[in-house]
């Protein structure tokens, strides 16, 4: 006998048909459903705490990566192919954080005809209120699990991405 999933109406409603379907291997449709509303609601936590800040997952990844560079400086094709977007998604995501004060626009040191972006005395304050508590959050919510628990479910989620390219084929 299955144990029974706490599930959102509409996966229930895909949950009940999957169950009445002789071939479909319920244990699996709803562990992936369960796995999916676990993850929504990680993303949509996540993005309510960068809310506060006016921040995004782009927008702080952006931040991080600047803070790392020499100099806290880096040009924006450089952050873009860094952060594995295009010049123009990180083109908005610059604009975004210029507005915020968060970095600006300089002249590159050595080459006068390209801009630097560099980060703000506001963005080193940002850091030093997000990041700790932002480890604080994510340490209390693995916290449910012991480190044995989060290595296995570790190696369980690098094993599932074995499979991902099946969810999207036809």
């Amino acid at each position: 006998m299955e144990r029974t999933l706490r599930l959102l109406p509409r996966q229930q409603v895909f949950f009940d048909l999957a169950r009445h379907m002789p071939e479909v291997n319920t244990t699996s449709v709803g562990t992936y459903l369960l796995f999916s509303w676990v993850a929504r609601e990680v993303f949509a936590a996540q993005q309510a705490f960068f809310d506060r800040f006016d921040l995004s997952e782009g927008k702080l990844v952006v931040l991080l990566l600047l803070r790392q560079a020499p100099h806290s400086r880096l040009t924006p094709s450089a952050l873009a192919e860094a952060a594995g977007v295009t010049r123009g998604t990180i083109t908005g995501l610059l604009a975004g954080l210029e507005r915020s004060g968060l970095v600006k626009r300089t002249e590159h040191p050595e080459d006068g005809r390209m801009l630097s972006i560099e980060l703000t005395k506001p963005a080193l304050d940002l850091f030093e209120q997000v990041l700790p508590e932002r480890f604080k959050h994510i340490g209390e919510f693995m916290s449910s699990l012991t480190v044995d628990e989060q290595l296995q479910l570790r190696a369980l989620l690098e094993k599932m991405t074995r499979g991902l390219p099946t969810l999207s084929t036809s």
